[in-house]
């Protein structure tokens, strides 16, 4: 598996031992305040890694835990996965880009940085037409990344009842 570094990142894919850190940011309330869900139970933290390792494993590409190269804590995640949300047949069968921050690694350009990373790396390494995102309509700073990494609007729907937008980006070489 592959592991990625920035000037101030390491990414690698995610592992069990993660789990303590990347649970304790999902635990935060404020992370889940923008999409209408109240966080996740431990058992439901525990088979959302567990699908995020899986999928590392059945497709070789997925979501990385982002770590600061500098002492080594944890600031979040990101990558490229295949959630089939079922939202769509064009959406579903295209990997989706995920990030999500930690509260104190927020606002230092972290989603960026880490982000465009990994999109480097998968579009390197699977050279797809395209990715997509997902984002709650009534989150700017996460419009904000998906734009700098050159995703565009292009239609709406309804996700567990979040209203949402559809985002794709055409990849390039």
């Amino acid at each position: 598996m592959t592991n990625i570094e920035t000037e101030r990142l390491i990414l690698r894919p995610q592992a069990i031992a993660d789990f303590d850190v990347w649970f304790s940011m999902y635990a935060d309330p404020q992370i889940f305040q923008v999409t209408n869900s109240p966080g996740f139970t431990p058992e439901e933290g525990w088979n959302r890694i567990l699908r995020n390792i899986g999928h590392w494993s059945t497709f070789g590409f997925g979501i990385f835990s982002i770590f600061q190269k500098s002492d080594d804590a944890f600031l979040g995640e990101t990558g490229l996965a295949n959630f089939h949300r079922g939202i769509d047949e064009e959406f579903d069968n295209c990997a989706e880009a995920s990030w999500v921050i930690s509260r104190t690694a927020q606002g230092r350009g972290i989603a960026k940085e880490a982000a465009e990373a990994a999109h480097h790396w998968y579009v390197d390494s699977f050279s797809p037409p395209k990715t997509v995102c997902l984002i709650v309509k009534h989150h700017p700073a996460s419009i904000r990344v998906a734009e700098y990494l050159g995703y565009r609007i292009y239609d709406e729907c309804l996700y567990k009842g979040a209203e949402c937008f559809k985002l794709e980006r055409l990849c390039e070489k």
